[in-house]
């Protein structure tokens, strides 16, 4: 895929994950995908300067597809390609504690485009708890636009990929190990601690499915 001014490479932190299993998109509804969202720090002036000339682009090919008639003001559209996480959701909830003072993306790919997800040597990662709500990755985000007859018109986000950059605090609870649900069982031996249902060590709690209220 040749790279165009609506492709980027930022990077952020991990929030509701589906990355490695696409997520059904509502109750109603047998449609799935693979999503993220990513939230950046309202003080990184670079990288939101970086978002804001991609969502341009996105806006002129709009223009120029004829999908707009004349540039549209992405911020004043139902789903900002960009938006503030401290201010409420759709429902007038406050959204989570991390998304104070960070602006957020939230980005999707179809169930049948499963998005790439390599670690910092660009190796693909495998075990699914290695990248998880909370860690900071290098989104590859591609911004769209799009008109639809009941959807309106607007700026959409594209997950291409995810790499991992460093781990980070778990969001939606700690690590969780062994020894904080479970005891030894009367009378095991040193054999027994590896037989049992295989417990891992350890592994990231998952975070709430989102009630952002996009």
């Amino acid at each position: 895929m040749s790279k165009t001014a609506r492709d980027i490479v930022i990077p952020g932190r991990l929030s509701y994950p589906a990355l490695f299993q696409p997520r059904q998109v509502a109750q109603d509804s047998d449609k799935k995908n693979y999503q993220a969202t990513i939230l950046i720090p309202k003080s990184d002036a670079n990288t939101v300067a970086i978002i804001q000339a991609a969502i341009q682009a996105a806006v002129d090919q709009g223009v120029a597809d004829g999908k707009f008639k004349q540039p549209i003001d992405p911020n004043q559209t139902k789903y900002p390609p960009l938006r503030d996480g401290d201010t409420m959701n759709s429902n007038g909830e406050p959204r989570g504690a991390e998304f104070a003072g960070h602006w957020f993306i939230s980005s999707k790919a179809p169930e049948n485009r499963k998005p790439f997800v390599v670690d910092a040597n660009v190796q693909p990662i495998i075990q699914e708890s290695d990248v998880y709500a909370g860690c900071y990755v290098n989104a590859a985000l591609q911004f769209f636009p799009y008109s639809h007859a009941t959807g309106g018109k607007g700026i959409s986000v594209s997950l291409q990929g995810i790499q991992k950059a460093r781990d980070g605090e778990p969001l939606g609870g700690g690590i969780v190990e062994a020894s904080d649900v479970f005891s030894a069982l009367p009378g095991a031996g040193a054999s027994a601690q590896t037989g049992g249902f295989g417990q891992p060590a350890q592994q990231p709690a998952q975070q709430a499915a989102p009630g952002l209220g996009f």
